[in-house]
């Protein structure tokens, strides 16, 4: 396991935000990059997984936090962890961080015949399609 596992805290103001459902989301400009609680590489790595979901991005604490479009949040980074909401495919190393909340690693080595990539994709996907059930 790789620092995924050891990664620090979730800051205060993203553990609240993830707690709650959202019904509007506010309009949030990007942060300057200097001001991101994660490297540029994995706020990049967060938004291409969730880009072919209807998902909308904000940014809390300098995390990007990604939302169904009904206001939820589904998906989030911070340091070196990605956050997926619900649980991922048991192939993929994660932890429990919060209710209802894993930590997996952002960059997950091959994992038998189906890439990381993939399956990292289809943990955000499951999340989104478990807040529209």
């Amino acid at each position: 396991m790789r620092e995924f596992l050891d990664s620090p805290a979730i800051p205060d103001e993203l553990r609240s935000w993830l707690a709650r459902d959202h019904d509007a989301l506010p309009a949030v400009a990007p942060p300057d990059p200097t001001e991101f609680r994660c490297d540029a590489r994995l706020v990049e790595r967060l938004t291409t997984l969730a880009g072919p979901l209807r998902a909308r991005r904000v940014f809390v604490a300098g995390c990007p936090v990604v939302h169904h479009p009904s206001g939820p949040p589904i998906a989030a980074a911070f340091d070196g962890v990605l956050l997926v909401r619900d649980n991922p495919p048991a192939v993929l190393a994660s932890r429990p961080l919060m209710p209802g909340w894993v930590a997996v690693d952002p960059w997950p080595p091959d994992v038998g015949f189906a890439r990381g990539t993939d399956l990292l994709r289809q943990a955000l996907a499951r999340a989104f399609a478990n807040v529209e059930a």
